[in-house]
């Protein structure tokens, strides 16, 4: 148990919201609000394994989240024409917040985005651990108390991340208002995504669902809808123009009886914070106000700034939603023919080590890679029987990897979750007696120091 009470640590929550506009350090970056003028909407069939041109090396993907746009940086960069069908008529900003782990960000090193990134969000280097009572249970270094280094974690607004990486693919790429409706497969093995869209030519060779945890594309694929943890959650970003109320470096978190939360900054100004309390499977308040009130309620009185970090926070940068996860066995696969999923798609997962998207960033830098001998630019030359069977080995390994990946980090995710949400008193006062007098924190980061490799760029390959 001391081993794997490193693990309790809560990440970025899941979950389209309704986010503040992107600061300035994202201009700085990139911008890539493409394609939003008006479009006339019509129904049509877009076909994914269809000869001609390169269109028979095309990857469609559904959704430009962080899944989606990740998987299609990492196909270009390989020389694999991608092509992204977005529901929505911008870029998602989903989540108010994440945190990006040392795996994550290998595979943002990985294609090439990382940098800009690192230079405008701190780097986190400390947790507390600590009580509603106002008692520090424990504080520790990652780089010298955690096995598995070197360690990184930053804190950034998900709508930052996902300019980053849209910047990084060639123009029109991403086709906006093209929502992905289902999948249809004929007899011959061919794949149409069945889209409503004004403009978007998908043929190609596979179908990617990057679409969340309610995919048409997994439903395509028979996956069932995430299993509700018995918990939800309220996240948001707090804004300080005078000073945080943390330290600069220090992820903290603060436990109660069935509810916790936790905070980090992500700028001198800006702090993510989440309050996380057991409850009914069913909708909250539905109003900006009500929600925040609820957020407040959930905390009254607690120490360590948690209280005035909801307080400093805008109705607008305020969201609310419900955590669960769906478990895949190890080495088993979810893909079909010449469809699979990424991200939350593939493997859902509640939020309590912070994983959910660092592990769709990993989907995306293995599927590319795997996907480059057959679709690459040095792919030989095959009939289109022989390549879509090449492709489908590909996605199949692909699967199994990643569900003997992911399916310890969502198992052990799932476990914490239930230690950290306990609503018994007494039996939380025996678990903050042992994380203040036994707890090691050397398994910390275990989960964090899985690495997804490097790319070998098309130009090189060749």
């Amino acid at each position: 148990m001391a081993a794997q009470c490193g693990s309790l640590l809560y990440g970025g929550i899941h979950g389209r919201v309704d986010a503040a506009s992107t600061s300035t350090r994202v201009d700085r970056i990139a911008s890539a609000k493409r394609g939003q003028r008006g479009r006339r909407r019509s129904r049509t069939i877009i076909t994914a394994a269809a000869a001609g041109n390169s269109a028979d090396r095309t990857v469609v993907i559904a959704g430009a989240g962080l899944a989606g746009l990740c998987t299609a940086v990492a196909l270009h960069k390989v020389g694999i024409p991608v092509r992204v069908l977005e529901r929505d008529d911008v870029l998602p900003v989903g989540g108010s917040a994440i945190a990006m782990w040392a795996n994550a960000f290998r595979a943002l090193d990985a294609i090439g985005v990382a940098a800009p990134l690192r230079a405008a969000h701190p780097l986190l280097e400390r947790t507390e651990l600590c009580s509603r009572s106002g008692q520090v249970l424990r504080s520790f270094n990652f780089e010298r108390d955690c096995e598995g280094g070197p360690h990184e974690a930053r804190g950034m607004r998900r709508s930052e991340l996902l300019q980053a990486m849209a910047a990084a693919l060639p123009p029109d790429t991403i086709h906006f208002g093209a929502p992905v409706e289902g999948v249809r497969t004929d007899a011959s093995g061919a794949v149409e995504a069945e889209v409503a869209t004004g403009r978007a030519d998908g043929r190609g060779a596979v179908v990617v669902g990057a679409d969340g945890v309610r995919s048409r594309v997994g439903a395509h694929l028979g996956l069932s809808m995430p299993n509700y943890a018995g918990y939800s959650a309220y996240r948001g970003l707090a804004t300080f123009e005078e000073g945080l109320p943390l330290p600069l470096n220090t992820i903290r978190q603060v436990w109660g009886d069935g509810v916790r939360a936790g905070m980090y900054p992500i700028s001198d100004t800006e702090m993510y914070w989440f309050t996380c309390f057991n409850a009914p499977n069913g909708s909250g308040p539905s109003s900006a106000e009500d929600q925040k009130q609820e957020a407040l309620d959930s905390v009254r009185g607690w120490p360590f700034g948690v209280p005035e970090a909801i307080a400093a926070t805008s109705l607008s940068d305020v969201s609310r939603g419900r955590l669960g996860d769906r478990w895949s066995l190890p080495g088993s696969t979810y893909g079909r023919g010449c469809v699979t999923v990424v991200g939350d798609a593939a493997h859902p997962m509640t939020p309590n080590l912070g994983q959910g998207g660092c592990t769709a960033l990993e989907d995306g830098i293995i599927l590319a890679r795997l996907l480059q001998p057959v679709l690459g630019e040095g792919a030989p030359h095959t009939t289109s029987t022989e390549r879509a069977a090449a492709v489908e080995g590909a996605l199949r390994e692909y699967e199994r990897q990643r569900t003997r990946r992911c399916f310890k980090v969502t198992l052990r995710s799932a476990a914490f979750g239930q230690l950290l949400q306990l609503p018994f008193p007494p039996v939380c006062a025996v678990r903050n007696l042992f994380v203040q007098k036994a707890f090691s924190p050397a398994h910390f980061l275990d989960h964090a120091t899985f690495n997804c490799g490097s790319l070998e760029s098309a130009a090189v390959r060749s």
